[in-house]
């Protein structure tokens, strides 16, 4: 029972793995964020490849970093629960792929809603079904006035 135990105590605490998680999301946007400088910018009136994957970069490297300062600043002792269980992560994966299948057959905003209703509904938030639908529909019709009013980039 001893060496049971003495094994249990040698894996990493709950802080650490949360710590770990963290440094490692921060790493895969610094990553993304380098490879998006590769692209031209452009500008705002007339974007080039990099526009979007730069500020998405700089977005998540900003979003990642004040993750790992929140981890470490309230990390506290207790089980590591790293969130999804295997079967919702993939139905994630699936609701993605569905929606980059379905993009060019249907157009953007159907899919874009479809899609995040869908995500919406297997990461389980804790809305009632007319918030959710809101959500969904807000975000899509967002994302169209955005890209394909105000900057007037093309849209599938």
């Amino acid at each position: 029972m001893k060496r049971l135990n003495d094994a249990y105590r040698s894996q990493p605490s709950a802080p650490t793995m949360q710590i770990l998680v963290a440094l490692t999301l921060l790493a895969g946007c610094s990553l993304y964020l380098y490879a998006a400088m590769g692209f031209s910018f452009g500008v705002w009136s007339s974007p080039k490849a990099g526009f979007i994957p730069r500020i998405a970069g700089c977005l998540g490297v900003t979003l990642a970093a004040c993750n790992v300062a929140r981890v470490w600043w309230t990390a506290k002792p207790g089980p590591v629960d790293l969130g999804l269980s295997p079967r919702r992560a993939f139905a994630f994966l699936g609701v993605l792929v569905a929606y980059v299948a379905l993009l060019g057959k249907l157009g953007f905003l159907p899919v874009t809603f479809a899609a995040t209703l869908a995500l919406l509904l297997v990461s389980r938030g804790r809305r009632g079904l007319v918030m959710t639908l809101t959500i969904a529909g807000a975000f899509s019709v967002g994302i169209w006035l955005l890209f394909g009013s105000i900057l007037n980039l093309p849209l599938p």
